[in-house]
Formats: C-alpha cells, structure tokens, sequence
C-alpha cells in the first residue's frame, strides 16, 4: 500500500523565506539598491508621522510626500487617501503651502495634490475622484525671463473646497479657485473660476450646466 509523504509545510515555508532574505542581502551590493531603500525608509516615517496624528484616518502605503515638513498638512478624522497619490509641498525657491483636509473625505487613487506658493484646504464629507490634480500656484510668466526662472505668479493663489463637494475623475483645479459647499464637478473638467454652492459645473474651461436638486 503506497503512502504519501509528510511534508512539513511549515518548514518550506522557512526555508523559502530565508531564500528570499538572501537574494536582498545579495542585492544590497548596488549603491542604486541603497539609495532607493534610503528614499522609501524616509517616506515610511513621513506616512507613520502623518498617521499617529490621525489615527482614525486611512492613509495608503503609497502615498507619496514631496518636501514635507511637520506642521504643514492636517487630515481630519475618518478620511482616506489612497494610493498613488502625490502629496506636494513646494519648496523655498516656488514657496511652500499647507495642505488641510477635513473630516470624512475620501481621496481616491493618484490624485496630485500641490501646494507649493499656496494652501490647499479641501472640506468634510468630499469625494475626490481619481487623477485630479489642485494647483495652488502658478508661474510668473513676464517677458524676457525664462518662465522657470520667475516664481509663483502673486495675484492667484491656493485653492479651496467647501464640504460636500464632488469632483469626478480627471479634473484640474486651478490657483485661486474656490467650489463651495456642495458643487458637483464634472469628469476631466478644468476649474478656473469660482463655483457656487450646490452648482454643477464641467468642460474646459468649466461652466455652470445646473443645480442640485
């Protein structure tokens, strides 16, 4: 009578992870290796510090922050950020911003938030959906300077959201800007001007097409 073999699975299983330790250790022979593991190691405290003073709220492994300094981002309770989204915070030579969200809001995946030149607040209870992109400042563009060369442009900075606002995907919000309390915007949209409360607004650049009802 044939019998099977017993197989400690428990075993291979250590075995297959001490494999895997291995080739990592292996490959920390690549001064490229180094230094990516150095850049993530620095995210991954930035997303801890986030976390601990918002520990109700969701924020997705990632999550990635340019020129973050402590003090200048805020997130209310319940709220989620998911993946791929890029959390900017300028840097000396554009000017730095902060970014507040409130409570409850959703942020969906790869959205791209800058706040360099200018603040980014966003309202409670908003729906933020995938691929859209806030833009507290842009450039100066005077004639006979290289436009990277000038900084932020003063008369329109900062974008702002009231609560209660939904923004389908793909849509650019730019500095200045204002949608109060729940305004609907629509997929791929370009925001230059102020949107009222509870207006719907789309195309590019957008307009009002109606109201809530």
């Amino acid at each position: 009578m044939a019998t099977r073999p017993i197989t400690d699975e428990s075993g291979g299983q250590r075995l297959s992870g001490l494999l895997n330790l291995l080739r990592g250790i292996w490959l920390l022979r690549h001064a490229e290796v180094i230094a990516d593991l150095g850049e993530r190691r620095l995210q991954m405290q930035g997303l801890h510090m986030l976390r601990t003073h918002a520990p109700s709220a969701r924020i997705g492994s990632g999550v990635r922050l340019l020129a973050y300094e402590p003090g200048q981002f805020q997130l209310g309770e319940a709220s989620t950020i998911c993946d791929g989204t890029i959390l900017s915070f300028g840097d000396d030579a554009g000017g730095r911003g902060r970014i507040d969200i409130g409570a409850r809001t959703w942020i969906g995946q790869y959205n791209n938030l800058r706040a360099g030149g200018g603040d980014i607040r966003i309202g409670s209870d908003c729906l933020i959906s995938q691929f859209c992109s806030f833009v507290a400042s842009n450039h100066a563009h005077a004639r006979g300077i290289p436009i990277k060369d000038q900084g932020p442009a003063m008369d329109r900075r900062g974008v702002t959201l009231g609560n209660d606002v939904w923004l389908g995907a793909g849509c650019a919000v730019m500095p200045g800007v204002t949608i109060h309390d729940g305004a609907i915007i629509g997929a791929n949209a370009v925001v230059t001007d102020d949107v009222p409360a509870n207006e719907i607004w789309a195309g590019v650049p957008a307009r009002r097409l109606g109201t809530r009802s």
